[in-house]
């Protein structure tokens, strides 16, 4: 892993382009709320970027209008249920992390590829914004991904005490909520936004299993139609994404052509990164670490 420089950042590239919301249509017809983030100039790719388990777009703004002011034609998107593509009740509400990338990410990869049909498409995805590129119905389109904190959520391959918590939510917590509820109040819980209960019912359901997902999707197709570069980051302070669980995830992707980097926090001056600091603007110094990447595999291709 090269060195990151503050050098490398331009004032351009301090500038903050803003995003625009916009409303993109899921494959049912589902209106979803999403966010465009435009060059000043020509943009030189389009950047599709998945988010985490009920994490709304907003977390990613600032570093979505990084990629904006690299050259990049960045769209976030509220995945159903999330954000604001969340109904007025969660109860009872259908989705799944399945409807996820079937009907949503889809949706939006065609959007964002229609606005600009003559650029090079690239995905940026966050833990469960990576793991199911798969299921997108045109994973061969993609040119490039980059992932921070992306694979299995196994508890048994988290760190103590931590996977003893994640397994009382898996085991217990999850399924006792939405019995209860109709939905995962997680947010009344401390635990972030709120969920659609099939959403958090599926994370539970391969949370409790080695193999996470393999069981259930691993012949579907498009797990090998990916054939892209893959920039998968982590950081070693990460008690979700470890080793084990990471390297399960890359292992159902066989033909992308991985590469795999691990921020230390102690080598970046920093007191931790774990599973979302990457994208906190405290640490914007690494931000280059994936946009300069991308950069070059748009440079590649251009050559190629």
């Amino acid at each position: 892993m090269g060195n990151l420089s503050n050098a490398s950042i331009s004032s351009q590239q301090r500038r903050r382009v803003p995003g625009r919301n916009v409303r993109v249509e899921a494959r049912d017809g589902l209106g979803l709320g999403a966010s465009l983030y435009e060059p000043v100039g020509a943009p030189k790719a389009t950047v599709l970027l998945l988010g985490g388990t009920g994490i709304p777009r907003r977390f990613y703004a600032p570093f979505a209008a990084h990629l904006a002011d690299r050259g990049l034609l960045t769209l976030t998107v509220d995945f159903r249920g999330v954000g604001s593509s969340r109904p007025a009740s969660l109860r009872g509400f259908d989705a799944t992390k399945q409807d996820w990338a079937r009907l949503d990410a889809s949706a939006a990869f065609d959007w964002l590829e229609r606005r600009a049909p003559e650029l090079p498409r690239l995905v940026v995805g966050h833990s469960v914004g990576g793991q199911l590129l798969g299921l997108l119905d045109r994973p061969e389109a993609i040119d490039a991904v980059a992932t921070f904190g992306t694979g299995f959520g196994y508890w048994g391959n988290m760190p103590a005490p931590y996977k003893w918590f994640v397994a009382s939510l898996w085991y217990v917590g999850i399924p006792a909520a939405t019995s209860l509820f109709g939905y995962m109040p997680a947010k009344r819980l401390g635990l972030g936004e709120d969920l659609p209960a099939g959403v958090a019912r599926e994370w539970a359901r391969w949370g409790r299993r080695a193999d996470y997902f393999t069981g259930e999707l691993a012949a579907e197709p498009g797990f090998a139609a990916l054939r892209a570069p893959w920039l998968a980051v982590y950081a070693s302070d990460d008690e979700i994404a470890t080793p084990e669980n990471a390297s399960g995830l890359l292992s159902l992707y066989p033909h992308a052509d991985k590469e795999t980097r691990v921020l230390r926090p102690e080598e970046r001056n920093l007191p931790a990164i774990g599973h979302l600091g990457l994208f906190s603007r405290s640490r914007r110094a690494l931000w280059p670490e994936i946009s300069d990447w991308l950069l070059e595999r748009v440079s590649s291709r251009a050559a190629a």
